[in-house]
């Protein structure tokens, strides 16, 4: 059969030289060049304001060390607290108690010293506690906790019973917490036992403490000081610097990520290495956006890093915020610009160009940091060319690897997905510079990833943890279309059967999240306090420790006690409860995230577009109020101007922008549009928005939808004080949910059509969006299993596949880089699979996927004295890949076609490439295997030309998939998109011989 014209004409959607198309219904949007919205959007003042408000830059001011480096807990001022309790000694026998049981002594010499009585007697309750708040914060917490007596509601019994635990037993602190419990109603006591469950139950800042570093983070400062202190005396005694030092930072979702990396420059690198740059790489434009507001907020000197997607890919544009300016104030400067001729934009350049071109002219015009940055915020492809650059820059250079500190946040993003992403961390991965943290919520420890990310430099590596004890309550539910109900599922009820709960038991990490889904009730049945009240020792001080004391009692759970206690969960309050559609299981009080592929359309829907007739009222309505707003507006305008006089030039700029600009519409109670801005956009997105919902995607967003969709994330419940947020639903798309970080989403709700792509570390990564109680929506059982189970929720067949897929590879290792004998090889390999029980054609298919698998890194854990023919880092283009496929063909291809004569064994070759593709089962932890997705058509047309697979099996498994998905809309159909192209082609070439042997 000819192929000509194959190549050629179907190129650009197969792959070749060609950036790789990614589906169009999924969207992995790693960053863009900025536009004037999005620096509108950075250094917009009311937002930078919101941030400067907010409780994460108050606690960055006066955030302390880690409590583990401090000699003691705060004390108490003890005379205070005596004093308080004993004037109040009469009025109430909790008083007096609590002044003879927790100071006998004090007590003792007031009732015998009479000078000393006379003094107390002199005293009352409001007088101390108003001496106490003079001292300030020498008494702010001694003030705390005599609040915390006083009022003894729940947070005050879990303030209480922390406290006692920090000063251990026969402290004051533990006497009195006791004291004050057995006073205590059943009623308050209940409650305690409820909200210990709650985020909330924690200490420091969140509870009205002293905000002090996690510990995590006050090892990562250490480490970083050590080893730029340590390479600054190699520099200085001119001796062999130390390693590189990378750091994964594993911390959970909302554990506050870019927190940490202003933390690492505001406390340790502008205080003790001021050379060193702090390159922050940003998974999304929407992070780098946020990240830019928090160093506006922080008065810290940084530069956006941005491929220009206008060219080639390979230019990028660095630009130097206004902030940093110094203009307005500094004569000089303002001659000096005229001197330099500095261009109104700096273009787009190379990145060497880009950041020379803004060092200079930043130098010239005395920028805050005279032409260096102490940030710069890239997003990931220019992260890779700033590093890369880097790597070969002179070393006077300020950019010189030696003078960067790579923060990457969420390395893992989306690498599963896009072929481009992977290939573009891999190559971060292979130019880290001397000192990189790589901070995600997923990635596991060093030992356990593929050689790639280790890069092909020895460094000290190190992994430094945040266990996710402490992560907000999240009840999974399951929502039913047909039933049109809720159905909640409990941690046990995700479970198939004991057994597998055993098995998931032994798993390091999964049980630790796995606790985050028990409700109150749930977590007080297992610790055996059923109420009403209960004993004082019961009460956990943290959601932490309470976990730490719950974790033993689940995972050993017996199987009377797992049947029990499932079977009771899923009644009460556990049982599926009827809705009025999925718009009334959304957020009553917080904000609602909704994750899908189309966002846009999802929100319409979600607001009511499908009701046209109620739709088109709300249109009449509001257009109504635009013309009402638009009268009014220039009726007020001409009142001002016959009030005002105002020379002509005045009254030419009273156009109808400006009268535009100065009109407002309400859309609904908090929510405020120009009417300029409203007459911009359509009707359709104005009666959305009126319904409190707002969208987020990667491209093509409205731009008012974008600035107040960024004005949402900003949003306090506290502040709001009972009422509804002005934007109660947030719709995204798959790249924004990494960039939404909204304080009061307390409901996500993930639509099927994307949930069905994610991977595990995507569906945590959605999961944490939950910045405090609430509730996690799956549209099937199946995407919930995965989201709470991950990798454990393959079934114990999957798990023999997986380790006879990787025996098979193994045994393909072991004949490479011999003299050939495809007879024997092939021989051997059936024998390896009857002694396994495997059948002759899945060897083939997994003899296949390892020929596939030496083009990509190779897998952690390989016995050594094989071959390694596999490459050090992920290929970066399609063309590379499948020439390596080529090579690899031309020595192995001969034992494939051997192996795999049927058509029924091509067919399950090229279902196990498919899942090779999309990091599917047993391929699951191999995402170098998502080069061969954009590269589909390509990659079966070479193993076509090798003779290993046939017209008939390439079309047959097309056509059985077609099948399949007429079956299940909800198959992953993206290798079969790429794949389409090539079995067209065989379709159609085959078509053309028949019709040539009719004639």
């Amino acid at each position: 059969m000819s192929d000509e014209g194959y190549s050629t004409d179907e190129d650009a959607h197969i792959g070749g030289d060609a950036d790789p198309v990614m589906d169009p219904t999924l969207s992995v949007d790693v960053g863009s060049g900025l536009s004037s919205h999005d620096w509108a959007d950075i250094d917009n003042s009311d937002l930078v304001a919101k941030v400067r408000g907010s409780a994460g830059f108050r606690i960055m001011r006066e955030i302390q060390p880690w409590d583990g480096a401090l000699d003691a807990p705060p004390a108490l001022l003890a005379n205070k607290v005596f004093e308080f309790f004993y004037v109040q000694r009469k009025e109430a026998d909790m008083w007096k108690t609590l002044a003879k049981e927790c100071f006998p002594e004090k007590y003792e010499e007031a009732s015998n010293d009479k000078a000393e009585k006379k003094r107390l007697q002199s005293l009352w309750a409001q007088a101390v506690l108003d001496e106490v708040k003079a001292m300030r914060d020498y008494g702010k917490h001694t003030l705390r906790w005599i609040t915390a007596v006083v009022e003894a509601q729940a947070p005050d019994h879990l303030f209480l019973r922390r406290e006692a635990l920090k000063h251990g037993p026969g402290s004051v602190e533990e006497k009195a917490a006791k004291i004050v419990w057995d006073q205590t109603s059943n009623r308050i006591k209940d409650q305690v036992f409820q909200a210990m469950h709650h985020w909330t139950n924690k200490g420091g800042a969140q509870s009205g403490g002293t905000a002090r570093m996690y510990k995590h983070q006050h090892e990562l400062l250490a480490e970083l000081d050590k080893h730029y202190e340590a390479n600054a005396r190699a520099a200085e005694n001119d001796t062999k610097p130390p390693l590189p030092l990378h750091v994964i930072l594993s911390t959970p979702t909302g554990s506050g990520k870019t927190f940490t990396a202003l933390m690492v420059h505001l406390r340790l690198l502008k205080v003790k290495h001021p050379n060193v740059i702090l390159v922050y790489s940003v998974p999304t434009k929407q992070v780098l956006k946020r990240v830019g507001q928090e160093c506006e907020a922080h008065a810290a000197p940084y530069w956006t890093a941005a491929r220009d997607h206008s060219g080639d890919g390979t230019l990028h544009q660095v630009r130097r915020p206004y902030s940093i300016r110094d203009k307005a104030r500094n004569r000089k400067a303002m001659r000096a610009k005229a001197a330099i001729g500095e261009k109104l934009s700096a273009g787009s350049g190379t990145i060497e160009q880009q950041l020379e071109y803004a060092a200079d002219v930043g130098y010239k015009l005395k920028d805050r940091g005279a032409g260096k940055p102490d940030i710069i915020i890239a997003d990931l492809n220019t992260t890779a060319s700033l590093l890369k650059a880097a790597a070969s820059a002179p070393e006077g250079s300020f950019y010189h690897k030696n003078n960067l500190l790579l923060y990457f946040d969420e390395p893992n993003m989306g690498i599963h997905l896009d072929p481009n992403v992977l290939g573009v961390v891999s190559t971060i991965q292979s130019n880290m510079p001397i000192a990189a943290v790589l901070a995600s919520a997923t990635l596991g420890p060093w030992e356990g990833l593929e050689q790639w990310w280790r890069g092909p430099v020895p460094a000290r590596q190190i992994t430094i943890s945040l266990e996710p004890y402490d992560l907000p309550m999240s009840t999974l539910n399951v929502w039913s279309e047909e039933k049109s109900s809720l159905a909640p599922i409990s941690p046990l009820g995700i479970f198939d059967n004991y057994v597998e709960f055993q098995r998931i038991m032994q798993d390091v990490r999964m049980p630790t999240l796995l606790l985050r889904h028990l409700t109150s009730r749930q977590g007080n049945d297992l610790m055996g306090i059923k109420g009403p009240g209960g004993d004082w020792d019961k009460i956990q001080g943290d959601v932490k420790s309470l976990r730490l004391a719950v974790e033993p009692i689940f995972k050993g759970l017996s199987y009377e006690d797992f049947t029990r206690l499932k079977k009771e969960w899923a009644t009460g309050e556990g049982a599926p409860k009827k809705q009025d559609g999925i718009r009334s299981a959304l957020s009553k009080e917080g904000v609602t995230m909704v994750g899908c592929i189309d966002p846009r359309k999802v929100a319409m829907i979600l607001a009511g577009y499908l009701d046209r007739d109620e739709w088109t009222k709300d249109v009449h309505k509001l257009n109504n109020k635009l013309k009402e707003a638009e009268r009014m507006m220039k009726e007020s305008a001409k009142a001002e101007k016959k009030a005002k006089k105002k020379d002509e030039e005045e009254e030419a700029q009273m156009g109808d922008d400006t009268e535009g600009q100065i009109g407002l519409i309400t859309l609904r109670p908090m929510l405020k549009v120009s009417v300029a801005e409203a007459l911009e956009s359509d009707i359709d997105t104005l009666v959305m928005l009126s319904k409190g919902i707002a969208y987020a995607c990667g491209s093509g967003t409205d731009p008012m939808v974008k600035r107040l969709y960024n004005q949402a994330l900003l949003t306090v419940p506290d502040s709001l004080k009972g009422r509804a947020p002005p934007l109660n639903v947030l719709v995204v798309d798959y790249s924004s949910i990494y960039g939404t970080d909204c304080p009061a989403v307390d409901t996500l709700l993930l639509q099927e059509d994307l949930g069905r792509l994610l991977a595990w570390e995507d569906l945590q990564q959605f999961l944490g969006r939950l910045r405090r109680d609430g509730t996690a929506i799956f549209y099937s059982m199946r995407t919930l299993r995965r989201a709470a189970l991950g990798p454990g929720a393959e079934a114990e067949a999957d798990k023999e596949q997986i380790e006879y897929q990787r025996e098979v590879e193994v045994a393909m290792l072991g004949f490479q880089d011999k003299e050939r004998d495809e007879a024997a090889e092939a021989e051997s390999l059936l024998k390896l699979a009857e002694s396994k029980g495997r059948s002759a054609s899945e060897t083939g298919a997994f003899a296949t996927t390892a020929v596939l698998s030496f083009c990509i890194p190779a897998p952690a854990g390989l016995p050594a004295g094989l071959a390694s023919p596999h490459p050090a880092e992920v290929t970066g283009t399609d063309k590379e890949l499948l020439a390596a496929l080529g090579k690899h063909l031309k020595t192995n291809g001969e034992l494939l076609e051997a192996l795999l004569k049927k058509r029924s064994d091509q067919i399950k070759a090229i279902d196990k490439i498919e899942a090779l593709a999309l990091s599917a089962s047993p391929f699951v932890n191999r995402t170098g295997g998502v080069r061969f997705l954009s590269a589909a058509a390509q990659t079966l047309k070479l193993l076509y030309d090798a003779d290993v697979f046939s017209e008939e099996a390439v079309i047959a498994w097309g056509q059985a998939k077609e099948a399949a998905v007429k079956l299940d809309p909800d198959i992953d159909v993206r290798f079969l998109e790429k794949a389409k192209p090539f079995i067209n082609w065989l379709e159609e070439e085959s078509e053309s011989e028949e019709e040539s042997d009719e004639e």
